[in-house]
């Protein structure tokens, strides 16, 4: 034992085993049966998988038309509309199923960066690398929104 160290006291040992049990317990927990929604203790399946050395590797992202109208990339981030991409890929089955979901992207945008053109229109799209000697890309939509009222902030006050 160092000089000027000391033992834990049996209160001291058992509340840090508790709790070694209890984060253990939930790590388990959610690998076995938990869902995304269970951050910090999800599974960790996102970052699990093998990509066959002739696979597809898909990566998904957003595009939008704007007032002016030129297409940009939608910055899924914490300093772009505030909404990071993982946060993204976590909703990508509910967006698809339900497109009007991407209006609260518009007001992200138009709230974040009011003096850069409103969207009009957002896509989700999917890139698709190919892992052949080429290398091959294609770009597959996946979901697409006419954002209502583009042009004025007030009518989404009650929206998400």
């Amino acid at each position: 034992m160092r000089v000027g160290a000391e033992r834990l006291r049996p209160a001291g040992l058992a509340w840090r085993a508790v709790v070694g049990i209890i984060v253990t317990t939930l790590v388990v927990l959610g690998t076995a049966v938990g869902k995304d929604e269970w951050w910090p203790f999800a599974p960790m399946s996102q970052y699990a998988f093998l990509v066959k050395s002739d696979g597809v590797i898909n990566s998904p992202f957003m595009e939008a038309r704007t007032a002016d109208g030129g297409l940009v990339r939608v910055p899924l981030s914490g300093t772009g509309i505030g909404l990071e991409r993982s946060e993204m890929e976590g909703q990508l089955p509910r967006l698809i199923r339900e497109p009007s979901l991407m209006q609260a992207i518009a007001i992200l945008h138009a709230r974040r960066s009011p003096d850069e053109p409103r969207y009009t229109e957002i896509f989700l799209r999917n890139r698709q690398t190919a892992l052949d000697a080429a290398r091959t890309q294609k770009i597959i939509d996946l979901a697409s929104w006419v954002v209502e009222n583009p042009a004025d902030p007030q009518d989404w006050s009650g929206r998400p």
